[in-house]
């Protein structure tokens, strides 16, 4: 299946309603990196524990207005190190489920259907590479 989208830089993704954007090990890595921070204070500054029960998970933290910790009026302040859920929306599992769930998101994301086609191995790429990128998890039990 292939789909038409082209960001269009509205923002809505990144502000507006709360969400999580979960981390992985190499988003950290990466963000700590270009911000040229340890991956200790970068947690501690730019991140959020989401309990789930036996472990955390970390989420960037959101603005009290709910927009991304990392969005200015210009856009993403580490758009080149931005985390893959970032990268990679909105070729996610359950909107590229299907053309009708594709085009529902639609609804909120004013690319989605204008400019660049993406063939189906882009999009197939793009949601494995998602895939792969799991959240770094922080068990309880851990010091």
């Amino acid at each position: 299946m292939d789909f038409k989208f082209t960001c269009q830089r509205c923002l809505h993704c990144c502000s507006g309603e709360p969400g999580y954007v979960f981390l992985s090990k190499k988003d950290i890595e990466c963000l700590s990196s270009f911000l040229g921070l340890s991956e200790d204070e970068f947690l501690q500054i730019y991140a959020r524990k989401v309990d789930y029960g036996l472990y955390y998970m970390f989420s960037l933290k959101e603005r009290d207005n709910y927009d991304c910790i990392f969005l200015t009026e210009g856009g993403c302040s580490v758009y080149e190190a931005r985390p893959v859920q970032c990268s990679t929306y909105p070729f996610w599992e359950g909107i590229c489920d299907s053309s009708s769930s594709f085009l529902k998101e639609g609804d909120s994301c004013p690319g989605i259907g204008k400019g660049k086609v993406w063939k189906k191995e882009e999009i197939e790429a793009l949601l494995e590479k998602n895939k792969a990128n799991c959240a770094y998890i922080l068990w309880k039990n851990q010091k």
